[in-house]
């Protein structure tokens, strides 16, 4: 199967949006445990542990987020409901 549609490249840089922030915030989750860092490094990985979830958030939303045509649709129904 060749991977050259439009949607395939819209999930695959989904796949990327997603697993970006999730391998930080693993990493980072990671070394907080393993008690090798000092209090600085522990408060900069706690930092961008939440800038990361931060990151995820806005994706979801985008994702759930209807889009112009998509809300049409929607009031459209609405309204003959």
């Amino acid at each position: 199967m060749a991977i050259g549609t439009t949607g395939d490249a819209e999930l695959r840089a989904l796949g990327h949006d997603l697993r970006t922030p999730l391998a930080v915030i693993n990493g980072y989750a990671q070394l907080l445990s393993s008690n090798e860092l000092s209090p600085e490094q522990r408060e900069r990985a706690c930092e961008l542990i939440l800038e990361k979830c931060e990151e995820l958030n806005a994706v979801i939303r985008r994702l759930l987020e209807p889009t112009g045509s998509e809300l049409e649709v929607r009031v459209a129904i609405e309204q003959t409901a």
